[in-house]
């Protein structure tokens, strides 16, 4: 592993998710005060992750060609206008246009995990992917606050709540494509042999593979299930904390710092040592199992104590499962595909993003919390099984038990 590189593309990853975060918690509040209904706030919510659903494979095609490194910073790029743009929106329409591009520029996970797959060997692949999930957690637990205390200091001096938290945001993107630009290395090497032909998420060719690819299409499955009830839990969590525990803002806010903080210390320092010692399937199955059960608990759940130590469970669920799944799809496709196969992985997490938000807010309409939270819990058990399955089918690359 070339610590250097895996360092710099961390704090890359680290300085763009931070104004991320910085973003996404206050979003459909300022939907709100440029006139959009529900229905309107829900699209420019989801219009972000449905660029990343549809962008995602092409950069992760287009890295596989051209490199990692151009990728990164074309995309750091329309990251940084995209946030610069949030700033100074002062009507419903630019804000919708800063999330397009923002959308852009952001599905450029995949390449991030290409770039690991290109400098991590199979038995430190679990630990380098965990820098990524290790990167959102840590940039969720800093951006919220420092958005918070950004835009109260805006409105005080008489500014429009998302002009400085915009203007942070943007700055710090741009330093991250500073960063990239005069410090980060390419990573693909240059021998490495390339799928010549469309876009996956148009090629169907590509599809075809994860049909007849037993344990790929497992793997996307798995991940598909439980992005889909982690981004519904989000929702429906915050739901529920209001409308039981009577949660205020800043009680929301300890309580995912705690999830947060739980989830970068699985996956920023546990993450490597659990999969050389366990091997990711089996943390996939460790995971899915721990998210179920937190899940199933929440309804029963009457005291704010008990509240964190489900939590607890379902941060277990989150830590374990992203870096080992998306691991395992590198260990079962050939380096010059690596790009390719992560890029649709990211946008299979893209679309359930999307969907979940929508799903198990009518869930919880429907039933309340039981609704919500056993219906998250029913799609958690299905990947549960579906990692037992796994089991049964061998990795391309050794090491893994």
């Amino acid at each position: 592993m070339r610590r250097s590189s895996l360092l710099v593309l961390f704090l890359t990853v680290f300085i763009d998710l931070i104004g991320f975060g910085m973003v996404i918690p206050f979003l459909s509040f300022y939907a709100r005060e440029y006139g959009a209904s529900g229905t309107t706030v829900g699209a420019v919510v989801g219009i972000y992750s449905i660029m990343q659903f549809f962008f995602a494979p092409i950069w992760g095609r287009m890295s596989d060609r051209i490199g990692r490194r151009p990728v990164l910073l074309i995309s750091l790029t329309a990251s940084c206008i995209g946030y610069f743009l949030f700033g100074f929106a002062r009507s419903l329409w630019v804000l919708f246009a800063s999330r397009i591009i923002a959308g852009v520029g952001g599905a450029n996970i995949g390449t991030a995990q290409a770039y690991i797959a290109d400098t991590t060997t199979n038995e430190e692949r679990a630990k380098g992917m965990g820098l990524i999930g290790a990167a959102f957690g840590m940039g969720f637990i800093l951006g919220p606050p420092l958005s918070g205390i950004l835009s109260t200091v805006g409105i005080h001096h008489g500014m429009h709540g998302n002009l400085l938290p915009g203007l942070v945001a943007g700055s710090l993107s741009l330093s991250a494509l500073l960063l990239a630009f005069f410090v980060l290395g390419e990573s693909k090497r240059p021998d490495t042999k390339v799928r010549a032909a469309l876009p996956p998420q148009f090629d169907r060719r590509v599809w075809a593979e994860l049909k007849q690819h037993r344990l790929l299409g497992l793997i996307m499955l798995t991940l598909f299930l439980m992005l889909l009830s982690v981004a519904g839990m989000e929702t429906s969590v915050t739901l529920h904390a209001r409308d039981r525990f009577q949660f205020q803002q800043i009680d929301l806010a300890y309580f995912f710092l705690f999830m947060g903080v739980m989830v970068a210390i699985i996956q920023g320092g546990l993450i490597g040592k659990l999969a050389r010692v366990f091997g990711e399937r089996t943390l996939v199955t460790i995971g899915t199992a721990s998210y179920t059960v937190g899940l199933v608990l929440v309804p029963g759940v009457w005291r704010v104590p008990l509240l964190y130590l489900v939590a607890f469970f379902v941060s277990i669920g989150t830590g374990l499962c992203y870096p080992s799944l998306t691991s395992m799809v590198t260990k079962t496709t050939p380096p010059g595909e690596h790009g390719s196969m992560l890029g649709i992985a990211t946008a299979v997490g893209s679309l359930a993003r999307f969907v979940g938000p929508i799903f198990m807010g009518f869930l919880y309409d429907v039933a309340q919390a039981r609704g919500a939270f056993f219906g998250g819990a029913v799609l958690t058990a299905a990947a549960f099984v579906l990692s037992l399955w796994m089991r049964k089918f061998p990795l391309l690359a050794e090491g893994d038990t």
